[in-house]
Formats: structure tokens, C-alpha cells, sequence
């Protein structure tokens, strides 16, 4: 199954590192949560490596769930059709849950519903379970917009195609529009304690960083 985004080059390092942590911590007979599941592509990652997973995945779009079901694994994926921006209303299996994650979709969310699903998270997780988000994060110190310039610069070297980029701090911002909404960093590290979760930076490249928030 290829990725069907693609679109900027250290993604796949990335989604290979969620999956790892996934494949490596989830203990037998505990499920997994994805929120903003699409095709299953990050699924599809998953049981590469853990065959013996169930995945349950939540998405808004139902063409999207359909082929997710028609390309993973038989009996190992459950599709929820669900809007995140209504968390409380999705009928979410009840499951111990020893993972829950969700990659480059937050951003489309706002602020409240972000915390909402982070919430929803800590909820669900089994003892011990964690739940790991993977997105974009907000840029916020113009005076430091030249260093996030040089590292774009240096990704696109490297790697033969970049990331976002832009002129200015402010064509940074004015690019963003009203549907991208990442968050800061600052925002997550006291939106995932608030709801139970110990946070950690596990990885971060450019401005997409995946963390990681522990329940007790």
C-alpha cells in the first residue's frame, strides 16, 4: 500500500517511527484507536509489523473508511464514521485500548476540539496505554522564523524535495488561512497533562513533531 499523501520527505521516517512504538508497546489482546484514520495507510503500517492487532479507525469520511476496509487485513480493522470536531458523539467501541493515535489531522481541528479529543484519549486508554500524536506544530517566535528557514533549506537539500516554506514570518502565517490550525508545542504540553497524560517530545523534524502522553 503506498502512502497516499506523500508530501514532504521525512514523512515516511516518521510514520515508520509511529508504527515501531505501536508495534513495539501495544501488548496482546489490546486494541488500537486511530482518530483521522483516511485509507489506512498508518493502519496498514501497523500490521505490517503487528499482525495480530484489531485497529479500530474513526474518520468523517465515509469513501475513505470504505477503502480502508477493502485494503487491510479481514477481521483486523473496525471503521467508525465519525466528525472529531464532535467527539462525544462517535459511538467508540469499548475496548482496552493500549494505543491511541493520530497523524496530520489535528491541525484541521480547532483549539477545543483538539483538547476534546485529547480528553476522549485519556479516556479510553488501558492502564499503562499511550497515546501518540503526530502533526505539525505552530511556528510562534518570528525571531526565530530564519533558523525554521535553514532547516527547510537543509531538508530540501538533503533530501531533493522540501517541506512548507515561506518568504517571511508573516507569508508563514497569512499561508496558514482559517483550516490549518496546528498548535504550538507549548499548547500541547499543557493540554496533555490537564487530561492525564505525561508528555514527551519522541521526535521532531522541521516543524512536525511526534509526542507521546503517558496515562499513569
Amino acid at each position: 500500500m503506498e502512502d497516499p499523501v506523500q508530501r514532504h520527505p521525512t514523512r515516511g521516517e516518521q510514520l515508520d517511527i509511529l508504527a515501531t512504538l505501536i508495534a513495539d508497546t501495544v501488548d496482546r489482546g489490546q486494541a488500537v484507536l486511530e482518530f483521522g484514520c483516511g485509507v489506512g495507510y498508518v493502519a496498514h503500517l501497523i500490521l505490517e509489523k503487528r499482525p495480530d492487532l484489531d485497529i479500530v479507525g474513526v474518520d468523517r469520511k465515509g469513501d475513505a473508511l470504505q477503502q480502508a476496509q477493502d485494503t487491510l487485513p479481514a477481521g483486523r480493522f473496525t471503521a467508525i464514521e465519525g466528525d472529531l470536531e464532535a467527539i462525544g458523539d462517535i459511538a467508540i467501541p469499548d475496548k482496552a485500548y493500549g494505543a491511541i493515535f493520530t497523524a496530520l489531522t489535528f491541525h484541521d481541528l480547532p483549539d477545543p476540539a483538539k483538547q476534546a479529543v485529547i480528553a476522549a484519549a485519556a479516556a479510553r486508554l488501558a492502564p499503562g496505554g499511550c497515546f501518540l500524536l503526530y502533526d505539525r506544530l505552530r511556528l510562534d517566535a518570528p525571531s526565530l522564523f530564519p533558523l525554521q528557514q535553514s532547516i527547510w533549506s537543509r531538508i530540501e537539500r538533503v533530501h531533493g524535495r522540501g517541506m512548507r516554506t515561506a518568504d517571511s514570518f508573516n507569508a508563514y502565517v497569512e499561508d496558514l488561512g482559517t483550516d490549518n490550525r496546528p498548535a504550538r508545542l507549548a499548547d500541547y504540553l499543557d493540554w496533555f497533562p490537564a487530561a492525564g497524560l505525561t508528555p514527551q517530545v519522541l521526535h521532531l523534524h522541521g516543524n512536525v513533531a511526534l509526542i507521546g502522553g503517558a496515562k499513569g
